[in-house]
């Protein structure tokens, strides 16, 4: 019998999910084999962690992790060799790990014929959807209009000065980083007939062609020829503040500014420099820190919409992440090829050791 090892924080942690995951695993999993829930107390030693998991790995076919919980914490041991050789059944390891994949070693679970899953990717049409919807509240300024009826007026109109409110059509979107969030993103504003835009040093550049996207030479370039800027380019030891003075003075006044994955790779002084003088409206669902100081002026500038880190963060998407990591285990099991395998590009992308530069956001 197939013994199914799901690994996750105790239903009383503050991760999402809860016992939630519980029953989505016996459903998905149940009628394929016996499952061995494994939750672990924060407050437990590395070691006994290890140890409670190590007990099982030796008849474990698959071993599941819960959305976004770590099998990095320190002191934890890696999934190397060793480890791997008394996982004398296993054959899958799956979960939405954001592609932080220091825990494993990829090549030892390749010679160990362990598939690596990481489904990170199945909630990145939700970043984009989101992000489409407040690229048109911005162009719009449709959160000041309901404040405007919410105060009991109603003929006024928002007033932008510089910032023009116009059709999406009107405008050209320029992608910071040309991985699946903006792929999505230039999926969806493609019908609405703007011109696109982006610049990543990993694209292909036949690709790009094929999708109707200008590639630019560079994020300065990218963004002097943008209405709107789309950052979506993951926190990697080599992008940390790519998106620098440099790239945010070379945006016309007027233009809007939508940041998706993370504020690290903003320099944040440059970005709140050209708000504060309303040379720029943003559009901000991440901040470091987070979440930011309750006075933080920003909160409450009309230039700024800030949404608290909900463009994927959201049950439904959480829940699909884990359905799909079952639905892979399943497949590798099966014999078939894993929809969500990770691989050494994608581990050495997002550790920096890919290039000096990287703006792909997978």
């Amino acid at each position: 019998m197939r013994r199914f090892v799901v690994v996750g924080p105790s239903i009383q942690s503050h991760l999402p999910g809860g016992n939630r995951y519980r029953q989505v695993a016996d459903s998905l999993l149940g009628p394929h084999g016996k499952i061995d829930h494994v939750e672990w107390a924060y407050d437990l030693p590395p070691a006994e962690r290890a140890a409670a998991l190590d007990a099982l790995l030796p008849v474990a076919a698959a071993l599941i992790a819960t959305p976004w919980f770590t099998l990095a914490e320190p002191g934890f041991p890696t999934f190397d060799d060793d480890r791997l050789r008394r996982a004398t059944h296993l054959k899958v390891i799956a979960g939405t790990h954001d592609f932080r994949l220091g825990w494993v070693d990829l090549e030892a679970a390749e010679r160990h014929d362990v598939v690596v899953v990481d489904t990170s990717r199945t909630m990145t049409w939700t970043v984009a959807e989101f992000g489409v919807a407040i690229m048109l509240a911005l162009l719009r300024d449709i959160p000041r209009a309901i404040d405007v009826v919410r105060a009991g007026d109603w003929t006024t109109v928002p007033q932008n000065g510089e910032n023009v409110v116009r059709d999406l059509a009107e405008c050209r979107v320029g992608l910071a980083g040309y991985g699946s969030i903006n792929r999505h993103i230039r999926r969806f504003v493609r019908p609405y007939g703007c011109d696109v835009g982006a610049f990543d040093p990993f694209a292909d550049e036949a690709a790009l062609a094929a999708d109707s996207v200008e590639p630019a030479r560079s994020l300065v370039e990218l963004a002097r020829a943008s209405d709107i800027l789309v950052v979506a380019i993951p926190p990697t030891p080599s992008t940390m503040h790519v998106v620098d003075a440099d790239v945010i003075d070379a945006l016309a006044p007027g233009s809007l500014f939508v940041l998706l994955s993370r504020m690290a790779v903003v320099e944040q002084d440059a970005l709140w420099r050209r708000i504060r003088a309303g040379e720029l409206r943003a559009a901000i669902d991440v901040f470091d820190p987070e979440p930011p100081p309750s006075d933080a002026w920003f909160r409450r500038d009309p230039n700024v919409l800030p949404t608290p880190h909900i463009a994927g963060n959201v049950p439904f998407a959480h829940e699909r992440c884990f359905r799909e990591a079952c639905f892979d285990a399943l497949r590798v099991l099966d014999g078939d090829v894993a929809e969500h395998a990770a691989n050494r590009h994608d581990k050495r992308l997002y550790d920096g050791t890919l290039a000096e530069t990287s703006t792909s956001d997978g």
